[in-house]
């Protein structure tokens, strides 16, 4: 039968160019909605795995594409069989329809089983007994592990002509990561890990048939893996298999990696500075490469984690909208500003007026006449467009701005280098 350990995870945990050995961590799984592409050469005959040990260079330019496939990474909780693996940190999405559930620990990358669509309708879903093991984590030069894995998968057998098929698996594993080095394959050159991992598999095959299970094959298999893993989300880049007389059976290779084949999901955090200052960072998922935050007080920024001064106390609805080639999202949250009361008694009475202006505005100082005033007028895109410096401010000043495209801008006020206000204002 086919191996569902095979097929669970073709690729989850680089190209850029080390002069050490990397270490493979968490922080190397893809976010969700990354894609991975894989290519197969089934014509190896004759393939070697290359030598082990420290600061190798390993050339696999020439290997073929025979058949494709491509894995999608997911949120667990998004899929049609997430209540059956609660405790999955990341899920795959198959060319074929499979799902495959993963955890990682703080000591390994564990699978913990599939649902596969069956050719009928509906699906098959196995759960190991144990879960496989696929590397340890932090994954570094010279670690091993010795795994035991199984699983009990249940169908109807009536397309056999009988009422039930069971089927049991189980498998043992030992594994060590024996060389690290620079692999070239076909998509590119990486910075990898080599893992070697030998697989001792025995099927059971059991029909229910008049009300008892009887045995119908058993069989064994062993399999040599030779496993490359690269980091930043490329996971195992290469993986060559081998019987257990040593003879090349397949060499799967990744083919393409990509971020933004979804619409990315809008999420950031913020951390309160003081003196109505914010730090906001962007913590959107699957790829976004344009961002656009509206602050609630008439400010903008198109940074990607910009910081931004509040100048009066409130509370604000601050949004950010993310996007990509397919697509965008926004995320709204209300943050609320606490100013001292001297902060605020030194803008008190500073305005600026009209809005909408059309070839120039007037700015109200109030408290801060006669101070030295610094007047900063920004646009949508926060550029400079205009500013003024006041060491013996007046009562009130006359800003043309006729040049000024039309549009929204911002008007920052600051005192002894401190933005004491910031007003917007608008351009017809």
């Amino acid at each position: 039968m086919t191996k569902i350990y095979f097929v669970l995870l073709s690729g989850l945990l680089s190209t850029l160019p080390l002069t050490a050995q990397i270490t493979i961590d968490g922080s190397d799984i893809p976010p969700f909605g990354a894609v991975l592409a894989f290519a197969e050469d089934t014509l190896v005959a004759g393939l070697e795995p290359g030598p082990s040990g420290a600061g190798q260079s390993w050339n696999f330019s020439s290997l073929a594409t025979h058949n494709t496939f491509q894995n999608t990474v997911l949120d667990p909780a998004t899929t049609p069989f997430a209540n059956q693996f609660p405790d999955a940190t990341f899920s795959l999405l198959g060319t074929d329809g499979f799902y495959s559930y993963s955890q990682l620990t703080d000591e390994a990358l564990l699978v913990l089983g599939g649902s596969a669509p069956l050719p009928g309708g509906g699906s098959a879903t196995a759960r190991f007994d144990s879960p496989q093991q696929l590397i340890p984590a932090p994954a570094t030069f010279g670690a091993s592990f010795d795994n035991e894995f199984g699983f009990t998968l249940s169908l109807d057998g009536s397309p056999f002509g009988v009422d039930s098929v069971r089927i049991h698996e189980t498998g043992t594993q030992s594994a060590e990561i024996d060389a690290w080095g620079s692999l070239t394959i076909p998509s590119g050159t990486y910075e990898t890990l080599r893992q070697r991992i030998e697989t001792i598999t025995v099927d059971s095959i059991f029909v229910l048939f008049f009300g008892n299970f009887i045995p119908f094959s058993i069989t064994a298999d062993t399999a040599i893996t030779y496993e490359w893993w690269a980091k930043d989300g490329r996971a195992q880049v290469l993986s060559l298999e081998y019987d257990a007389a040593g003879n090349p059976l397949t060499a799967t290779h990744l083919a393409g990696y990509s971020e933004s084949s979804v619409a990315p999901q809008a999420s950031f955090s913020y951390e309160l500075l003081g003196n109505g200052e914010v730090q906001f960072t962007d913590a959107s998922q699957f790829g976004p490469i344009a961002w656009l935050w509206n602050f609630g007080d008439g400010a903008s920024s198109m940074e990607q984690n910009p910081s931004h001064i509040y100048a009066t106390s409130g509370m604000y609805e601050v949004c950010l909208t993310v996007a990509n080639a397919a697509g965008q999202d926004v995320l709204c949250q209300n943050i609320e500003i606490v100013l001292s009361s001297n902060d605020e008694a030194r803008s008190a009475g500073v305005r600026a007026y009209p809005s909408p202006f059309t070839d120039a505005f007037t700015v109200e100082l109030g408290a801060l006449s006669g101070q030295a005033v610094r007047l900063s007028l920004f646009n949508n895109l926060g550029q400079l467009s205009r500013q003024e410096w006041l060491p013996n401010a007046p009562q009130r000043l006359r800003m043309p701005v006729a040049e000024l495209q039309p549009g929204v801008y911002r008007l920052v006020v600051e005192v002894d280098g401190k933005r004491v206000k910031v007003i917007s204002v608008s351009k017809l």
